[in-house]
């Protein structure tokens, strides 16, 4: 427990001035760093993501090519919908999208070709890669991370440090009351929690 540099008393966890002595406590600025996801939330928000991109890709009308397109869109579906708070978190779970929607689809390729007894090569007899084939599989992973920074953007654009959504501050109107140590200045929708 910190104590009052003035006059020794002991201070609260969140004190910014000492109820004994009335001095400004100093705060020590540290770097605070934002909670963790949880495995099994990342886990879940990748496998839905994986679903919507198959979904996505396999309602696309034949011989349309979408390459990564179905995977960045679900990623910064999932991303939006489960807000996580780090890049870091919003990158594994853009990957895991990536990951499981191609391992779903190649599984539902393969799988088919081997009920139906058809070789690989009989499937896709007469087709030639293309410079946009290579390119655009290529430039997969590259469309991951993007995908985890414009969908972690948004979502952190709209958490709080509450961890909460919060809307700007400018929704709301300040208010100033008269207090024992002075002006006490607080947004209206937090008034009632401050005791004076």
């Amino acid at each position: 427990m910190r104590s009052c540099e003035k006059c020794g008393f002991p201070l609260p966890e969140d004190a910014e001035y000492c109820p004994n002595c009335g001095s400004p406590v100093m705060r020590m600025h540290g770097f605070s760093r934002a909670a963790l996801m949880s495995a099994g939330r990342i886990l879940q928000a990748g496998i839905l993501g994986a679903f919507i991109s198959v979904m996505i890709s396999s309602l696309s009308p034949p011989g349309v090519k979408l390459y990564f397109i179905p995977s960045f869109v679900s990623s910064l579906l999932v991303i939006f919908l489960f807000r996580p708070r780090r890049f870091e978190d919003a990158m594994t779970i853009s990957f895991i999208v990536y990951l499981f929607s191609d391992a779903i689809l190649g599984g539902m390729i393969f799988g088919t070709l081997y009920m139906e007894g058809i070789s690989l090569s009989e499937a896709y007899r007469g087709y030639l890669l293309t410079f946009l084939d290579v390119a655009a599989y290529a430039f997969n992973p590259v469309s991951a991370l993007i995908a985890a920074y414009i969908g972690n953007k948004i979502a952190s654009g709209m958490i709080g440090e509450s961890g909460k959504y919060e809307g700007t501050a400018e929704q709301y109107a300040s208010e100033e009351a008269e207090g024992p140590g002075g002006v006490i200045y607080s947004l209206k929708r937090h008034l009632h929690s401050h005791k004076v």
